[in-house]
């Protein structure tokens, strides 16, 4: 049996650990296949580690196999973040899927079940209401019309559960729900006190790191204290390359809407942080702005996306894997891709989604003699 868990890992933690050893405990013998975001993160940044060292320390917790999440969907909204990783999850013919909630998982099928059922009067609602956030009108529209609402239903973990249990939905998938309750704290916390069990915690008190040494994995302490990426503010200068020497246009650019390119040129300026929080606005929320930006540096094309997640998954990432794990058991219905030759035998389409991953490492590590197919082989543990 196979078990994934859709993941970032930015960076592992205590409560990523307890949800392995959770499923553990109800399925001793299955495998956990980490569906997990490389280099880059939903939230439209650098991960804080590298995508290896976060294979090294997934497959020293319980991990069997770890696939990666293209950067182009790792880079999107969180229902094409799900909806892909899903894909990849059919595609390996995978038992169950795991995810953290922070509700009674009953209260989410409702809800699920509520937004499948009310899909077209809310694309109505969004398209009559284009001041606000396409968050905020959710949660508008089924304060008005959902009679069980809550705002519990909106934190975090609750809000990619909706998202992969709507994929599951929506692909038709043989896929069950494994949902694990989360505990001992807020999924965005950047206090301290929850820092075994926030990955925003850890980011953000990151200078801090030896006071907190012993509330988080020894191996993520390691990696962390040897090898962290701070490499955000580069991103700035590339930003202004493109705005102001380059005039690229952001017109099909996925995640691009009209005017936005002007709320980048005017706001421009000041440190990383400093700017998101200066363009920010009731619409449009940083990470939202993030992943533009990084789609846009990127030249990530909407109709590439858009054919993407109508295909069918043609080939799988493969980062690393426990020698015990039987490989044959994920690639019989499609390819596993990890070495140069296995990228040169792929479609055009599927040659220019991983040729994404290869520009973001070397956007990353400033060099263009990285070649992730090439300079860094699978990690066997």
């Amino acid at each position: 049996m196979n078990i994934a868990i859709v993941c970032e890992y930015n960076p592992f933690h205590f409560g990523h650990l307890y949800q392995i050893k959770q499923i553990k405990n109800i399925f001793p013998q299955a495998n956990i296949i980490a569906i997990m975001s490389g280099n880059v993160v939903q939230r439209g940044e650098f991960s804080i580690l590298d995508k290896f060292y976060k294979t090294k320390i997934a497959l020293e917790y319980g991990i069997d196999c770890v696939i990666e999440i293209p950067s182009v969907f790792s880079l999107q909204s969180a229902e094409n973040f799900s909806r892909y990783a899903v894909k990849i999850i059919d595609a390996i013919k995978c038992d169950y899927i795991s995810f953290g909630i922070e509700s009674e998982i009953e209260d989410l099928i409702s809800y699920r079940d509520f937004i499948i059922e009310n899909e077209d009067e809310i694309k109505k609602y969004i398209i009559s209401n284009k001041k606000n956030s396409y968050n905020k009108n959710i949660i508008d529209y089924s304060k008005k019309n959902y009679s069980n609402y809550s705002k519990e239903i909106f934190k975090s973990n609750n809000i990619l559960a909706l998202e992969y249990m709507k994929a599951l939905d929506k692909l038709k998938s043989n896929c069950r729900i494994l949902p694990i309750k989360r505990v001992n704290s807020e999924y965005n916390s950047e206090s301290i006190d929850n820092i075994s069990y926030s990955a925003s915690s850890i980011r953000y008190n990151l200078s801090s790191l030896d006071n907190f040494k012993d509330n988080i994995p020894n191996l993520t302490y390691h990696y962390l204290k040897n090898y962290p990426i701070i490499s955000n503010q580069k991103i700035m200068d590339i930003l202004s390359y493109k705005l102001f020497v380059e005039n690229s246009e952001f017109y099909d650019i996925t995640g691009y809407e009209c005017g936005l390119d002007n709320l980048l040129v005017k706001g421009f300026g000041g440190c990383y942080d400093e700017f998101f929080e200066n363009i920010k606005n009731k619409k449009y929320s940083k990470n939202r702005l993030k992943r533009l930006i990084f789609n846009y540096i990127l030249d990530i094309n909407k109709d590439f996306v858009d054919y993407i997640l109508i295909e069918d998954i043609e080939a799988i990432r493969l980062l690393g894997f426990n020698k015990r794990f039987n490989l044959s058991s994920i690639n019989k219905n499609c390819k596993i891709c990890s070495l140069n030759r296995d990228f040169l035998k792929l479609s055009d389409k599927y040659k220019q989604l991983f040729e994404y991953d290869i520009k973001v490492s070397r956007l990353l590590y400033s060099t263009k003699m990285v070649n992730d197919f090439y300079d860094f082989p699978v990690i066997k543990k």
